[in-house]
């Protein structure tokens, strides 16, 4: 994978750091950064840019097999949209994170200050330069401030 643009990284950092935190505290899950590969049921390999998944899901995989890729689909993904990026590949992406087994995902867009979510079986919902946004479904209870998305250099 190509490296990021130095925004991108303060922007996943922030994001990575909040779910952690949100994680850490929740205890259901456990939560992934964005240098974590994932192989989906229909054999892609794939990375977003933050995951989370059940710890029981996790503790049900073969330990052997779990030392690599695991063979499965987080329940929850994030995608951050970088400056190169184009939304289409990103919209596809977030469509095949959903057809895999996703129950959320979060496509974010800086440029726009736009945050997409995902669910299965409807159209995504699109919001329009929150300052928020809220979890639901497996990460019911986490909030993403956006503040620091949006500008990762704020004082």
């Amino acid at each position: 994978m190509p490296l990021t643009f130095t925004a991108t990284g303060a922007r996943n950092h922030e994001i990575a750091v909040q779910l952690g935190v949100w994680a850490r505290a929740d205890g259901s899950g456990t939560g992934f950064d964005s240098s974590t590969g994932w192989t989906l049921p229909n054999s892609a390999r794939r990375a977003p840019d933050a995951a989370w998944v059940f710890k029981p899901r996790i503790r049900a995989l073969d330990p052997v097999a779990s030392a690599g890729f695991w063979r499965l689909c987080p329940d929850f993904v994030i995608e951050l949209r970088s400056q190169p990026d184009r939304i289409r590949t990103l919209r596809d992406k977030m469509d095949e994170w959903i057809a895999n087994g996703a129950q959320l995902g979060w496509l974010i867009d800086p440029e726009t200050r736009t945050v997409e979510i995902y669910r299965p079986g409807v159209a995504p919902e699109v919001l329009v330069n929150p300052d928020e946004v809220r979890g639901e479904g497996p990460v019911e209870g986490f909030v993403l401030e956006l503040g620091r998305v949006w500008d990762p250099f704020q004082e």
